[in-house]
């Protein structure tokens, strides 16, 4: 059994075609749905296994190289773009019907976001998804998933892939006009109407905020992740991102429509 790279430190681990995390409130629901999209015929998400008696989880391992850093031409590249807005759509379209469906009391680790139309993944980002060949194939981590409207994903997937982050952070690959084209490309490739595209900058923004405030009540409550979270200055950064988006909102906008 070894530990997985990238994952948090001493927590989660692989040991042969399976992975051991922590658990929370909202596995149960969340194996529920992992099993509802296999049934849909979605390959690209962890089997659940079981849940032990320790607070943990045992998941399948989803093979290939699991996205990090945007600065890397492998992981920055278009083609990866592509692939992995089209894996976030192929995601929704096996999430549908789960809502309606599950006769359970569902528990979820974010609050449902109205209209409930689909489950999101929650934080479709680099460094949650997997690849191979060159192109993003599988979704990990379904901690944040949660009831929302697709919107909502897709608004924290451009954020991400994008990404729409100040170029004046050094971990940020890309300037303005380069962000602007990879938001047109994900959303294209994802399929988005024109309606969606016009909603994403408040969108964007809104997922932003919500995750702030997220953080900041988890980490008041005494949550180590959060907490740590919050030290490291990522909440600020949020809000920087709130800012610089709403700063060049109408190029955005010039971009995307």
């Amino acid at each position: 059994m070894k530990p997985l790279e990238g994952g948090r430190t001493a927590q989660i681990w692989r040991d042969g075609d399976t992975v051991i995390r922590p658990s929370g409130a909202w596995t149960s629901t969340v194996h529920r749905f992992l099993r509802h999209l296999r049934s849909r015929g979605f390959a690209g998400a962890p089997d659940p296994i079981e849940i032990t008696g320790e607070n943990q989880e045992v998941v399948s391992y989803v093979a290939g190289r699991v996205c990090e850093d945007l600065n890397d031409p492998f992981v920055g590249s278009e083609r990866m773009l592509v692939s992995a807005a089209r894996l976030l759509r192929d995601f929704h379209s096996a999430s549908q019907g789960f809502l309606q469906r599950d006769r359970e009391v569902q528990t979820w680790m974010l609050p449902p976001q109205e209209p409930c139309e689909i489950i999101c993944h929650g934080d479709y980002a680099p460094y949650n998804v997997a690849t191979a060949e060159h192109e993003a194939v599988g979704i990990i981590d379904f901690d944040a998933a949660h009831p929302a409207p697709r919107l909502w994903d897709l608004a924290y997937s451009v954020y991400r892939w994008a990404p729409l982050s100040d170029p004046a952070n050094p971990h940020v690959p890309f300037d303005l006009d380069e962000q602007l084209r990879r938001a047109d490309i994900f959303c294209m490739a994802y399929g988005a109407t024109a309606e969606e595209r016009l909603q994403l900058p408040e969108t964007i923004c809104r997922r932003l905020q919500a995750l702030v405030d997220f953080m900041l009540a988890s980490a008041s409550t005494g949550d180590e992740t959060f907490v740590e979270d919050v030290n490291a200055g990522d909440a600020r950064l949020y809000l920087s991102d709130i800012d610089y988006i709403g700063n060049h909102r109408d190029r955005l906008l010039k971009a995307l429509c």
